[in-house]
C-alpha cells in the first residue's frame, strides 16, 4: 500500500489484512500520523506592525496549538516566490489573507493560482482565509473582485447554512459544535469580496454585506472570509493602522465589537474535521 498517511506493521502485510473492517480502525485510530498542513504565506505583518504584533506564523501557530499532536504545520512564502517542490510534500493546503487582491498584477499570484489548479486536480485538501478563500474561488470557477460597499471590518455574525464533517478527535469535546442555523461569529478586515462561488461549492456562510463568506466543495475545499487565526488585539491594531482608509465612523463601529468572542476555536474544528474526512476519502480510493 502507497499511502505516506497509514503504517502497517509487518505481520499485517503477510496475513494480507490490508485496511478493511476491524484492521481498519485499528490502523485509522492508532497509526494515523499527523495531518501535514502547508501554509502558502501570501501576506506578512507590516514591517511597522512587527515590533508589538504577531507575525503571520505567529498567529496560525497558535491557531493550530491546541491540536497540535494531530496536525504538523509548515510555512511556505508565496509571496516570495516560494513554493513546495512537490505538491506530494503536504498533505492538504492553506492560503492565507493577504493585502493584495486576487487581480493584481504581481508575478506570484498567476503561480499560486497554477498551484491551486494542479492541487485541487490532485484531490489535495485546500483551505482558503480571507485572501486565500478569494483566490479558491477566483481560480475554480467563481468571482473575487475589489467591492464598491468598501471595507469589511470587526466581528460579523452569520448564520451557518449547512453542516460540516465533524472531528473525530479528543478535542472536539472543549467546543461548542456549531449547526445548521446557529450563529458563527468571526473577525473580518476585507476589502475585496467573493461575488460568486464555483460552481461545485456549497455556501456557508453571508450576509447583506458580504453574501459569500464562506464555502465548501465537500472532500476538497474549505474557505472563509473571515480570519480565525487573528485576535481581537491584532485586528484593532490594523484597524488603527487603516483607520483612515475604513473611515472613521466604520473604524470606530468595528473596534465596538471587538468584545464579543469569537468562534475560533469552533472553525479549528471544522478544519480539522474536513482534513480528516478529505484525508479518509483519499485513503478509501487510493
Amino acid at each position: 500500500m502507497d499511502d505516506e498517511r497509514y503504517f502497517l506493521p509487518f505481520h499485517f502485510h503477510i496475513l494480507g489484512l490490508q485496511r478493511s473492517g476491524f484492521l481498519h480502525r485499528v490502523i485509522d485510530m492508532t497509526l494515523k500520523h499527523r495531518i501535514r498542513i502547508g501554509i502558502l504565506l501570501a501576506g506578512e505583518t507590516g514591517v511597522d506592525m512587527r515590533p508589538h504584533n504577531p507575525t503571520y506564523q505567529d498567529m496560525f501557530s497558535a491557531f493550530f496549538a491546541p491540536i497540535a499532536d494531530m496536525v504538523d504545520i509548515s510555512f511556505i512564502h508565496t509571496r516570495h516566490g516560494d513554493f513546495p517542490d512537490q505538491l506530494s510534500d503536504y498533505d492538504a493546503y492553506l492560503v492565507s489573507g493577504s493585502r493584495h487582491g486576487v487581480y493584481d498584477d504581481l508575478p506570484w499570484i498567476p503561480r499560486l493560482k497554477d498551484f491551486i489548479t494542479s492541487a485541487y486536480s490532485a484531490h489535495i485538501p485546500l483551505i482558503g482565509v480571507c485572501f486565500g478563500h478569494q483566490l479558491l474561488a477566483h481560480t475554480l470557477g467563481g468571482e473575487a473582485v475589489l467591492s464598491d460597499k468598501g471595507w469589511g471590518v470587526g466581528v460579523k455574525d452569520m448564520p451557518l447554512q449547512a453542516d460540516l464533517p465533524k472531528s473525530s478527535h479528543q478535542h472536539k469535546t472543549a467546543v461548542n459544535n456549531i449547526d445548521k442555523g446557529q450563529s458563527v461569529r468571526l473577525l473580518y478586515m476585507h476589502q475585496d469580496q467573493v461575488i460568486s462561488i464555483p460552481p461545485a461549492a456549497t455556501l456557508l456562510l453571508g450576509d447583506d454585506f458580504c453574501p459569500f463568506a464562506a464555502f465548501t466543495i465537500p472532500g476538497r475545499v474549505l474557505s472563509f472570509q473571515g480570519h480565525p487565526e487573528f485576535s481581537a488585539d491584532y485586528l484593532a491594531a490594523l484597524i488603527d493602522r487603516r483607520d483612515d482608509s475604513i473611515g472613521k465612523d466604520k473604524a470606530e463601529t468595528a473596534r465596538q465589537t471587538l468584545n464579543i468572542r469569537t468562534d475560533n476555536d469552533q472553525v479549528r474544528e471544522w478544519m480539522y474535521g474536513f482534513l480528516e474526512h478529505a484525508l479518509d476519502i483519499q485513503s478509501r480510493v487510493a
